[in-house]
């Protein structure tokens, strides 16, 4: 082995080692990315998320006129652009949700942070139900993951160029609206059929309408 080469391997080696020690703290981060591009490219290649919903489609069946019925007790009015939804914010329509230790926001290209009261209310029930559920089965709590939340008209203009299932006028646009992936609970199945169960007796109090889609997302709106 010439010196040249085992200069070469060392700087390797140390590089290697460098990005470790860096990547460490963010490790958690960097599995659920790597996670969530994983999900989205069998999604693509097969129509199908990347965890089996068990019974979903079966639970969750509320369509677009089902969920309608949450918007006549309760709902903003439909935004231009991200500016109309920050000043909502200003004057305390809008509320504005961030990770926690009960769920956590993936990074929100085409929608905000926001929702109505009642919703974060919601969420927040959800939350401690599937806690007590995870608890009372001793096993470990897994934060659910939030991809999608409260839309301007512009934001969803933009994507339905990149995502087939989005509408335009869409049920994001009223602030009672978010998504939930079940791909975030990828080799955590015990997790991920309490979440089920938690949220399917939500369901039935009629505290909320969900919408399984296949892309690896539960599609739900606050009563």
């Amino acid at each position: 082995m010439t010196n040249k080469f085992q200069n070469k391997l060392i700087l390797f080696s140390t590089l290697i080692f460098i990005i470790i020690i860096v990547a460490f703290p963010f490790r958690g981060i960097i599995k659920n990315k790597l996670i969530y591009y994983y999900g989205a490219f069998k999604t693509r290649v097969t129509g199908r998320g990347l965890v089996n919903c068990k019974d979903c489609d079966q639970l969750f069946n509320d369509g677009v006129k089902i969920q309608e019925i949450a918007y006549q007790k309760e709902k903003i009015k439909e935004q231009k652009n991200d500016g109309g939804l920050l000043i909502l914010e200003k004057k305390g329509v809008l509320k504005e949700i961030s990770s926690n230790e009960y769920y956590t926001l993936r990074d929100l290209d085409f929608s905000q942070p926001l929702l109505l009261p009642k919703a974060i209310l919601f969420l927040n029930q959800l939350s401690k139900r599937y806690e007590k559920n995870c608890t009372d089965s001793s096993i470990e709590y897994i934060p659910f993951e939030i991809t999608s939340v409260t839309r301007s008209i512009e934001s969803a203009k933009k994507l339905t160029k990149k995502n087939g299932n989005a509408r335009e006028n869409s049920a994001h646009l009223r602030g009672k609206t978010f998504d939930i992936s079940y791909n975030s609970f990828y080799n955590h199945e015990k997790q991920l059929d309490l979440f089920i169960t938690t949220l399917y007796d939500l369901k039935k109090q009629n505290k909320c309408f969900v919408k399984y889609e296949r892309n690896g997302c539960l599609h739900v709106t606050v009563n």
